[in-house]
Parts: structure tokens; C-alpha cells; sequence
């Protein structure tokens, strides 16, 4: 069984290290910086996208955000009971994986888990850097997929946890069991109509259906072996 998680706004608070990035992406494309609170009340509503120059695609623009997402320092902590969380799912037998957009070598962000004290508990770590030889950077439902054959694990036999409804849809879609969390900003009601089976205040809220979770993903294999 595995727990996959997503790093920012599910595992780590990193806001303050997005808004700083979001303001140099901007200051690079010649576009206007922005006070914290006109962030934060853009982020919540996930309009961030209006600060955006006219003349500058938004791919680009993003793309160029979360390849240096770690360039430009801010402080990130971990999001209260992350790490009970963690224990508690290892203990019922899931391995933990965690995957970000992240456009950084895989080391930069492990260093970042080790300062945190996260990443003894993560079995494997996975971001959207690619090979720079062809230039190709890893998509979220890439990256899902990638898991699923590192594994030899079956979708339904997963727990996927984000903040972030592109997250959810994807997860969705593979057949993932989905679980949203709050700690993104992003609205219970939109979670769930993005696909999320469930949506919890935060990760910490994992251990209060922990058997729910269990139950359904022994289902699934008794489901699978009856076909077989």
C-alpha cells in the first residue's frame, strides 16, 4: 500500500517561500510585485494569475516559478501533526512517497526534508525535474504514473493526498483513492468536486480514518483476487 503525498500546503507550510518566488518570477517578467495580503487573498482564491504580465505566457511564466522555486529562499515548516501522521500510516503497513511540482534535482528538496525532519519517514521522493538533456520536465499525473511502475502497485491499492484540485483530478483519473486537504487554502466544496473521495482539515486529521482508508483499499484487493 502506499500514501503519496504532495509536498506544499499538504506536508510543509511553504507559503511564505511561494510568495517570495511569486515576486521574483514577476520581477523577471517585468511585472509588478505584490504586498502579502493581496498574495494571500489571491492565492486562497487561485487567481494569482492576473499579476501576470499581458505579454507573457502563463506556462512560461510558471514554468520558470517552479524551476526556481528553491532559489530564492523563505522559510517552510512542517504543517502540525505531519509527522504523526507519517508514523501512523507506516505503522498500518503504507510506504510513504511524496511528489511535488517542483521543477528541482531531488536532492535539493530531500535537503529541505532532512532540515525538517521528514525525510526518515519517506520511503521515496519524487519532483518534476527532468532530463535537462531533452529539456523535458515531469508532469504531476507523469510522476503518479512513474510511482505506480517503481511500485508494481495497482492505483486502487493508493491513497493520494493534495491540496490543489489539478492534484485531485489526476489522482482521480489513475484511480487513486483521493484524499483533500484544507491547509492549501482551497475550498472544501471545490475539492470535493474535483474528484477528492474525502476532503480532511488538514493531514493530521489521516489518523481519524485510518481504518475507513484501510478498509476500502482491503476491498480492493479482495475485489482483485476474485478476478484473477
Amino acid at each position: 500500500m502506499l500514501a503519496i503525498f504532495d509536498l506544499d500546503q499538504t506536508l510543509i507550510d511553504s507559503l511564505e517561500k511561494f510568495y517570495i518566488v511569486f515576486n521574483q518570477s514577476l520581477k523577471f517578467f517585468n511585472g509588478k510585485t505584490i504586498d502579502w495580503n493581496t498574495f494571500y487573498e489571491n492565492y486562497a482564491r487561485d487567481t494569482l494569475n492576473k499579476f501576470i504580465p499581458k505579454n507573457v505566457c502563463k506556462e512560461d511564466f510558471w514554468n520558470y516559478f517552479l524551476e526556481n522555486y528553491d532559489n530564492f529562499g523563505g522559510r517552510s515548516k512542517v504543517i502540525d501533526g505531519a509527522i504523526e501522521a507519517l508514523v501512523k500510516l507506516r505503522e498500518r503497513g503504507f510506504k510513504i512517497i511524496v511528489v511535488t511540482g517542483r521543477k528541482s534535482p531531488p536532492k535539493v528538496v530531500e535537503r529541505e526534508l532532512r532540515q525538517l525532519g521528514l525525510m526518515k519517514y519517506v520511503d521515496k521522493l519524487y519532483t518534476a525535474y527532468g532530463d535537462r538533456g531533452i529539456g523535458k520536465d515531469f508532469s504531476k499525473k507523469d510522476l503518479l504514473k512513474r510511482i505506480l511502475r517503481d511500485f508494481h502497485t495497482r492505483p486502487d491499492n493508493c491513497i493520494f493526498v493534495s491540496d490543489y484540485t489539478p492534484d485531485i483530478v489526476v489522482g482521480k483519473e489513475l484511480g487513486m483513492y483521493t484524499i483533500g486537504v484544507l491547509t492549501g487554502l482551497m475550498p472544501k466544496n471545490i475539492l470535493l468536486n474535483a474528484g477528492a473521495n474525502i476532503v480532511i482539515e488538514s493531514i493530521k486529521d489521516i489518523t481519524k480514518i485510518l481504518n475507513q482508508i484501510s478498509t476500502i483499499i482491503d476491498m480492493n484487493d479482495e475485489d482483485e483476487t476474485s478476478r484473477r
